[in-house]
């Protein structure tokens, strides 16, 4: 009965989806490594701040915001969430 137990959270922490802390870093790993965000700010723009919101991220510079919309894809498997990021002003 052990090894049952011990393996269900063994699987279930390599299988299951990501904590909310780690999906947030994939998310914004994405969103700042992603070439279209410098068609909307330029590299001479200074980052401010980025706060989470309801559809995504609001990213907010020393002359602009841009909106980073996260499209999660339906997917039946296990692990993280599937998403593409679109861009908006």
């Amino acid at each position: 009965m052990k090894y049952v137990v011990f393996a269900v959270l063994i699987l279930g922490s390599v299988f299951g989806a990501l904590p909310p802390f780690a999906q947030t870093e994939r998310e914004l790993r994405e969103i700042l490594n992603n070439p279209k965000l410098h068609e909307f700010i330029p590299l001479s723009d200074a980052f401010e701040e980025i706060v989470k919101t309801e559809e995504g991220y609001l990213i907010k510079t020393n002359k602009r915001e841009v909106r980073a919309i996260i499209h999660y894809k339906e997917s039946g498997k296990i692990g993280p969430a599937e998403f593409t990021v679109e861009f908006l002003i």
